[in-house]
């Protein structure tokens, strides 16, 4: 159903002459909607948001993905550099001091300068995953004019799980680690509970990194 959903609205936004994107941060639940794209819909970019303050095995992850499935993947990083980023006077790096001005210059900024209204912008965000993400649609369309595809919307962990046996597709390294979701070293740590973004900006109420509220 969704690899019909995916070929539908492709489809469509191909005849309209739409630019067509998917963001990923690489980990084991970015798996299957790679999986997909890379065999059916070579064609479409897989913007990778590059903090610079990622895990080496998402690095390494990446490119395993990027090799088997025949990705076309797109790097975006900030121009404001890690170093430029510590504050003058504690010397503390944004993550530490703001957590959200961190992630809107590592992740929401640079994806904000890439794409363009009437673009397409096709996103694994499920249901399953936060508040946030529940309120959503599956077709969406912001306040700049750019169309957000969200095609794994009413997948669970456990289809996910599923999918990755069913294909024999390989797992990020760290999650066997007990690493449930994993983003950026300063701000990942290992959760035994059931939150699908647990382990998160743990000690505060952020659950979201901007790129799915603006901000």
């Amino acid at each position: 159903m969704t690899l019909d959903l995916l070929q539908d609205q492709l489809s469509i936004f191909r005849k309209a002459g739409r630019r067509v994107f998917a963001t990923s941060s690489f980990q084991t639940q970015s798996v299957p909607l790679l999986h997909m794209l890379g065999n059916h819909f070579p064609e479409v970019g897989i913007l990778f948001l590059d903090t610079r303050f990622l895990f080496p095995e998402t690095y390494a992850f990446k490119e395993i993905l990027a090799q088997l499935f025949h990705l076309n993947v797109i790097t975006l990083q900030s121009t404001t550099s890690p170093e430029q980023q510590r504050d003058a006077k504690s010397g503390l790096f944004q993550y530490a001091l703001n957590p959200d001005k961190c992630c809107y210059i590592n992740k929401v900024q640079p994806l904000d300068n890439f794409l363009k209204s009437g673009d397409v912008w096709i996103s694994g965000v499920r249901r399953d995953q936060t508040s946030v993400r529940k309120m959503m649609n599956t077709l969406e369309e912001d306040d700049k004019g750019i169309i957000k595809f969200h095609p794994m919307l009413e997948w669970t962990n456990k289809d996910v799980h599923y999918y990755v046996r069913h294909y024999d597709l390989p797992a990020h390294p760290l999650e066997q680690e007990g690493y449930v979701s994993i983003g950026c070293i300063p701000c990942t740590y290992k959760w035994l509970g059931e939150e699908q973004r647990g382990g998160r900006w743990v000690g505060s109420r952020k659950t979201e990194c901007g790129l799915h509220t603006g901000k």
